[in-house]
């Protein structure tokens, strides 16, 4: 894995990582809890971890997917516990770069 860490991967994590709503929704965001923030900062940790491993398995790709456990109320019992998300490389001209995590097949303009 070393060899992966190029000098353009390494620029990658000075990016600044965004999340479309859909994804903070279901990956992060928790509904009211006692210990709600502790949650949210433990996923938010775990989303981010899982993405950057992903991408240094393949650092050359600019969209790669990966899975978390799925926040859900406990009312959809029976549903996939896996939340499928992507990380890419967000590069607009005239725009700062970024790295976008979204839902898995959700469209950005």
């Amino acid at each position: 894995m070393s060899d992966s860490l190029t000098p353009e991967v390494l620029n990658t994590f000075r990016l600044p990582i965004v999340f479309t709503p859909g994804a903070w929704q279901r990956a992060v965001l928790l509904e009211q809890s006692d210990h709600a923030e502790k949650l949210q900062i433990h996923r938010l940790s775990n989303v981010l971890r899982t993405a950057i491993e992903t991408h240094l398995t393949s650092p050359q790709e600019p969209y790669v997917l990966f899975e978390v456990v799925q926040v859900k109320p406990t009312d959809h019992l029976g549903h996939d516990p896996l939340l499928q998300l992507s990380l890419s490389l967000l590069q607009e001209p005239g725009q700062p770069g970024a790295l976008l995590i979204a839902l898995a097949g959700e469209h950005q303009r």
